[in-house]
Order: structure tokens, then C-alpha cells, then sequence
């Protein structure tokens, strides 16, 4: 058995680990590359929270998509792409590969199974620091997750590096699915492995902010995530609205909350295993994802609010796509051990950060998860965010700059053949219709193929994961117009 690198401490998130085939000649050894460790900002040097120039924080977090799989092309990032090999589950070696000038995978990946992002199966990607479980769990020939996207593939991605500030060191913080992660998002901690729906009892981040009186809202677009938390913040604390409030709350004349979360479409009312979500989950078409973004960027840097507000997108998790960084470890409540949650926090997902304190053309490789993101807010607003990561990750402000003073907002051009999904550029911002098929990939294609079946049984169970997810936001008075 291997050595587990992050045994005696956190792994060097920016160690480089090649996997090319292990079993096989010296030359399909798997091959480490040293570099520096990541940058780790000192806090000596912030400001005092309330005159630190921002009073609005939005959270966007999209769906299951690694940094490598997406933004390892990027220039003086530790990412990776070309020339990795992995082991399918024959033993076969198989090359990287760049999905959009694939025809068989293109933008969506349609026709292969969703890659398995369980807890069990996130262990098994990471395999003690080897990296090279990616393909494993799937059917011979599928090699989804180790496709990547290029440069002109990801604009909005490509414009922000260009212009604002690109994570390569954040990890999610658990190596498991979509629920358990999204539990760290608002909670700091998770009290499930697996996304299971039961109502949680979890202290919050909207508690500290409520308590405080802090002006915060939560945003969906046809799947409340909050309604994990029964009624408390959906009648008792309602803090909840579809995504066309945040449209308005933003727009002149509106009032922005000091903390909104944004949670974008995920395909519900025709089902985002048919490819019509927003959201970069599997088989989503990411030119929608990236004019999404792109869309919510233009309502905040068009808003009166502008010049004190940051914007941070994350991912929920890796999505079962490939990575080459091994997560470290994080220490975790006496409830998450209990549940068999060894604290490892999950495979590196992108982490953009924009707004007139963001460092402009920057790559950030100070190591950071959710955590990072509700101290920021804790540290800003004056209370201690929830979670025992509390006191061990880093705050986000740690990686901002509070003396910049240019306010300026850059307009991008993120188009496909012309085309910018179903988003408005400008005011008024009207939401899209919710469901239509996508301008860009449109619903999937069934393929009646011998790997049909697994795609299917992944599919449905994913999608009745959500379906009941809405029926709950549905049972406590939430609407989806």
C-alpha cells in the first residue's frame, strides 16, 4: 500500500503527480514534479472589517467540475492537463484528452455515465495520494473523467483570469457528493456522507448573520438547497427567494443584502441528467454554465452597489472529473467522526474571486475551502462562523487587496458562435425561462448502446435526489415561477 503523503500534516496542495499507469514498464510509473508550497497570506495586514470597503458578499456555487478538468490549462497555476495517463478498469492505460474537439464528448459529455462522486468513490480517486482512481468506477470506453477543458473552451473563466482572481488551492470540504458539501457551504460542517435528505439541526452561517442582524438572503432557482433545514429559513427566518429577487435586490433602486448565496438552475423541471441546467453538473452544456456566470457578473457589476461588493464562485465538489493535487485533511466535529467522515477535504474544484478588492490577473495558491468563505463573512460582519474549521481555515480576506481603489468593472465578451445562452448582457437582467431547452448543446441525446443502462441508473437516481429536494422546498410554500 502506498504512503498517504498527507499522513503527518496537510499534503503540499502543489506537488504534481503524474499517473501513467502503474503496474505497466518504468515508463508508465507514476512521476512526481516538486514545486514551492503554497502561498499561506499572513493576517497581520488586514483592515478593520468595517472600513474594509465591502459591505455585500454573493456566493455563487455551481456543480462537479476539478480545477485541472476545467482550469489546468491556466498559465502559472500548479494545473495540469495534456499528457496524464490513467488506468481504466481493465487495467488499460488511457491519455487526457480535450473534450470539446471530441465528437463523441463535446461540451456535455451526453451519452456517458455522470462519474461517480460518492464518498466511497472520492477515496477511491485519491487512493492515498496516487490520484488515479478516476476511471475506475467507469464502464470500459467512458472516458468522461478524464476529459479536459481548454482556454477558448471556458470564456468566462478565461476573462476573469485575465482580470480577477483565480483560485488553484481550493478544496471542498468534504471528499464526498453534492449534499454533504453543500452542508459546509452554509454550515461549516456536515451531519450526512451521502445525500440523503433528512432535516438538519446544524447551526448556520445565516444564524450568526441573523443574530447579528445582518441584512442576508438565499437565492434558488428551482432547487432550494436550504429546504434541508425544514421551515427555519424558507417561514420562520425568510430568507429565501427565487433568483428573480436577486435580480431586483441589485438592480438600481433595489436593496442588496450584506450576504446573498445564489444557487443557479439545475435542470429540475426536465431533468439535469437531459442537459438543460446551468449548473456544470454532468452532461450540463458548460457554455451555458459560463454565460450564466457571466450573467450574474453583469447584474453585479452593474449594480449602485458595485464599488463594495465581492463576488466569489466556487463548486460543490470535483464531480468525479480528475485532479492531480491530493487533498489535505481538516479537523472535524465529534458528530462527523461519528459518521465516519475522516476529514479529508475534497479534490480541488475552481475558486474565482471578483470585485474592486479582488488582485487583478491573479493566481491565488493559498490554500482555501468553504470554511475560508464564512470566516471572511464572520470576520466582516463580527460574529465566529459555525464549524470546528473555524479556528484552522484561512480567511479569505487574507488573500484580497483592501488598498486597491480601482473600482473599475471590465465587460466580457463571453459568446459562443454569438450566441449567450438564454442571459440578458444588460439591464433589466429578466431571468430566463427555467427548463426551455439550452441554447447551446439542448437536452441530450439517448444512446441505445451497451453503457445506456448505467447512464441511466446514475441519471435517475441523481435526479430523484432533486425531485425531492423541490418537493420539500414545495411543502414549506416555496414557489418555482
Amino acid at each position: 500500500m502506498s504512503t498517504d503523503p498527507t499522513s503527518s500534516g496537510p499534503a503540499d496542495p502543489a506537488r504534481r503527480r503524474v499517473i501513467t499507469g502503474l503496474a505497466a514498464s518504468a515508463a508508465g510509473a507514476a512521476g512526481l514534479i516538486s514545486r514551492s508550497g503554497p502561498a499561506r497570506a499572513s493576517s497581520a495586514a488586514l483592515p478593520n472589517p468595517a472600513d474594509c470597503g465591502i459591505d455585500h458578499i454573493v456566493v455563487v456555487m455551481m456543480e462537479n467540475r476539478s480545477f485541472d478538468h476545467m482550469l489546468g490549462w491556466l498559465p502559472g497555476a500548479n494545473g495540469m492537463q495534456q499528457g496524464l495517463t490513467y488506468l481504466d478498469s481493465s487495467g488499460s492505460p488511457q491519455s487526457t484528452f480535450a473534450l470539446a474537439q471530441n465528437s463523441a464528448y463535446g461540451f456535455q459529455g451526453c451519452g456517458h455515465a455522470d462519474p461517480d462522486h460518492s464518498y466511497q468513490a472520492g477515496h477511491n480517486d485519491y487512493d492515498n495520494g496516487l490520484m488515479n482512481g478516476f476511471l475506475q468506477p467507469q464502464p470500459l470506453g467512458d472516458l468522461f473523467p478524464i476529459g479536459y477543458y481548454q482556454r477558448g473552451d471556458v470564456q468566462f473563466y478565461s476573462a476573469c483570469a485575465d482580470n480577477w482572481t483565480i483560485g488553484d488551492s481550493y478544496h471542498t470540504g468534504i471528499l464526498s457528493c453534492t449534499l454533504p458539501n453543500r452542508m459546509y457551504m452554509h454550515a461549516g460542517q456536515t451531519d450526512r456522507l451521502s445525500n440523503t435528505l433528512t432535516i438538519s439541526t446544524l447551526p448556520t452561517i445565516w444564524d450568526g448573520l441573523i443574530a447579528n442582524n445582518i441584512s442576508c438572503k438565499y437565492y434558488y432557482s428551482d432547487t432550494p438547497v436550504i429546504a434541508l433545514w425544514g421551515l427555519k429559513y424558507i417561514l420562520k427566518e425568510p430568507i429565501t427567494h427565487p433568483l428573480k429577487q436577486f435580480v431586483a435586490d441589485f438592480a438600481p433602486g433595489g436593496t442588496p443584502p450584506a450576504v446573498s448565496y445564489v444557487d443557479p438552475y439545475m435542470g429540475l423541471f426536465i431533468g439535469e441528467s437531459l442537459g438543460t441546467s446551468w449548473d456544470d453538473h454532468a452532461f450540463a452544456d458548460i457554455r451555458d454554465g459560463q454565460c450564466f456566470l457571466n450573467y450574474i457578473y453583469n447584474i453585479v457589476r452593474s449594480s449602485p452597489a458595485w464599488d463594495r461588493t465581492l463576488l466569489i464562485v466556487n463548486y460543490d465538489e470535483w464531480g468525479g472529473f480528475f485532479d492531480h493535487v491530493p487533498p489535505p485533511t481538516g479537523p472535524v466535529s465529534p458528530a462527523e467522526a461519528a459518521l465516519g467522515n475522516d476529514g479529508r477535504l475534497g479534490i480541488r474544484t475552481p475558486l474565482v474571486v471578483i470585485g474592486p478588492k479582488a488582485k487583478r490577473a491573479h493566481v491565488e495558491n493559498t490554500q482555501l475551502d468553504p470554511n475560508s468563505i464564512l470566516n471572511f463573512i464572520g470576520w466582516r460582519f463580527g460574529f465566529t462562523p459555525p464549524g470546528v474549521r473555524a479556528t484552522t481555515s484561512i480567511n479569505l480576506a487574507n488573500i484580497l487587496d483592501f488598498s486597491s481603489t480601482d473600482n473599475s468593472a471590465p465587460q466580457f465578451n463571453v459568446s459562443y458562435n454569438g450566441a449567450t445562452g438564454p442571459f440578458p448582457l444588460t439591464a433589466p437582467f429578466t431571468p430566463p425561462q427555467r427548463g426551455a431547452a439550452g441554447t447551446f448543446g439542448g437536452a441530450c441525446p439517448i444512446f441505445n448502446n451497451d453503457e445506456q443502462p448505467e447512464v441511466n441508473r446514475r441519471n435517475q437516481t441523481h435526479y430523484i435526489e432533486l425531485q425531492e429536494l423541490q418537493k420539500m422546498g414545495q411543502q414549506y410554500g416555496l414557489s418555482y415561477d
